[in-house]
């Protein structure tokens, strides 16, 4: 009977083995062979099973393999096999090199971050997401865009996604916002970042008003708007930088030229005073290290006028060259990209011509004559379909673009002259809904890898999609 009661225990119940006494009868008679071994049984007689056993690790360089206890048993460590480099951020021949001898890559095939969450208004404006911007969060990225508005509707329409640290999506599609968002513009901007985060220039409903402003994006995550500033022009042009130390601005009021520097929290600190250069048909900025620059395209029809002027600033915006004309073919749509010895000049040019690149001095002089990419390629004027942005500390310019003719997107690192020092050009993904159409991109830097956000196209009744590229071997 006694053996009976014993089995029946031993089934019903969990606990000391069956013949050991309860704490009633005395201490239970656990015998402790003093070390913790990988077998299932709690050996020290601690109340724990297997805890404290190290991994057993083998294999060298980026061979090494490491495996530990579980379910009681020590697993078989094998090294792993060397395989051929690829550009994975993984030492696959195992010769403690990483990527070595592959060029610049993508990581992953595109990943879509939205596709048509949330398209449910009536017009068909709502359906899309467009105003592409990414911001670094804590463990990864936070992919942003906004959505369109049923004609003078108050619905919110500023969303995002978190991403992880190689842009696949970590969380869901969330409203960032109660804010009427109505357009979202990439901000050149140096380091170090405002207090408030990573900037970006946007613009508000606010009542019947459309108000430019700022929206910040910290590295927990939180959006904060900024409304009020004066900041105003064409989407896909810059109308404001931010340059380490304050945000530098500039508008056309009653067709003459204003600048203004705003501090970091967005609010107006002063306006400058400079020639007002009359009848500004284009305001264009650039930012590198310590200094802005300024460049304004005029355009007067009687007498017909056409000509660039540039003023350059410090960080915090005081005038260290005042307005002055320069030797830059007049353009409305043009970019300005900071380099070590000066700027960057690129002009988009008509419909069929090359777009061509010149090299500036600090002063906004040129270096050299304008001259066409090695390839003539053709960059949009909207601005809608090229970035530059400037990399200092490698100074270099990170580019990502897609001819305005459709085609390949391309993503490259030229020097201070617009040449090409490494490059990567494929693809558009134009799966699903998709037209292979790259609009609105927006980059991220993460020690040597590299990611990039835009939307797609789609027809006009249909939703179309978000993607991130992550790529490699950015170094």
């Amino acid at each position: 009977m006694k053996r009976l009661v014993c089995m029946l225990a031993l089934g019903l119940m969990a606990g000391p083995s069956c013949g050991a006494r309860s704490g009633l009868e005395g201490p239970d008679p656990c015998t402790s062979t003093g070390v913790e071994i990988c077998d299932g049984v709690d050996n020290d007689c601690d109340g724990e099973v297997d805890e404290g056993i190290a991994p057993v690790t083998c294999g060298e360089l980026g061979c090494v393999t490491t495996v530990s206890c579980e379910g009681g048993e020590m697993p078989t460590c094998v090294p792993r096999e060397p395989t051929t480099e690829i550009c994975n951020l993984i030492d696959d021949d195992c010769d403690g090199e990483v990527d070595e001898g592959f060029g610049f890559g993508p990581l992953s095939e595109p990943i879509a971050v939205r596709t048509d969450e949330f398209a449910t208004a009536d017009c068909l404006s709502c359906r899309w997401a467009f105003g592409t911007n990414i911001a670094p969060v804590d463990g990864g990225y936070l992919a942003m865009w906004q959505l369109g508005l049923l004609g003078g509707s108050e619905s919110p329409s500023f969303y995002g996604r978190r991403l992880d640290a190689l842009g696949n999506p970590s969380g869901p599609i969330e409203l960032l916002r109660q804010d009427l968002v109505l357009s979202l513009d990439r901000m050149q901007a140096m380091d170090p970042m405002p207090a408030r985060g990573l900037p970006m220039d946007a613009v508000y409903r606010v009542g019947a008003s459309d108000v430019p402003g700022i929206l910040f994006a910290n590295t927990g995550g939180a959006t904060e708007v900024v409304a009020g500033t004066p900041a105003s022009g064409a989407d896909g042009v810059p109308r404001m930088v931010w340059s380490g130390a304050r945000f530098i601005t500039g508008w056309s009021a009653l067709d003459q030229l204003h600048l203004a520097v705003l501090d970091e929290t967005g609010a107006v600190e002063r306006e400058l005073e400079v020639d007002p250069l009359e009848r500004p048909a284009a305001i264009t900025f650039g930012v590198y290290r310590d200094r802005v620059g300024v460049l304004v395209s005029r355009y007067v029809a009687e007498p017909e006028t056409r000509d660039s002027w540039f003023i350059l600033l410090d960080s915090t915006g005081n005038i260290l060259a005042p307005a002055h004309p320069i030797d830059v073919e007049y353009a409305p749509w043009q970019r300005l990209v900071g380099t070590e010895e000066g700027w960057l000049h690129l002009r988009p040019n008509g419909w069929d011509e090359p777009s061509t690149r010149q090299p500036l001095d600090v002063d906004g002089d040129p270096l050299e004559a304008p001259s066409t990419f090695d390839d003539l390629r053709h960059i949009s004027e909207t601005g809608e379909q090229d970035l530059y942005v400037p990399r200092p500390d490698q100074q270099e310019i990170v580019t990502v673009w897609q001819s305005p003719a459709g085609g390949d997107m391309s993503v490259e690192f030229l020097d201070g002259r617009g040449n090409t020092r490494r490059r990567w050009s494929g693809p558009v993904p134009a799966g699903g809904l998709d037209v292979d159409f790259l609009a609105e991109p927006h980059v991220a830097f993460a020690a040597d890898r590299l990611l990039v956000l835009w939307h797609g196209g789609a027809p006009d009744d249909q939703p179309n999609r978000v993607y991130v590229q992550p790529f490699g071997c950015v170094e």
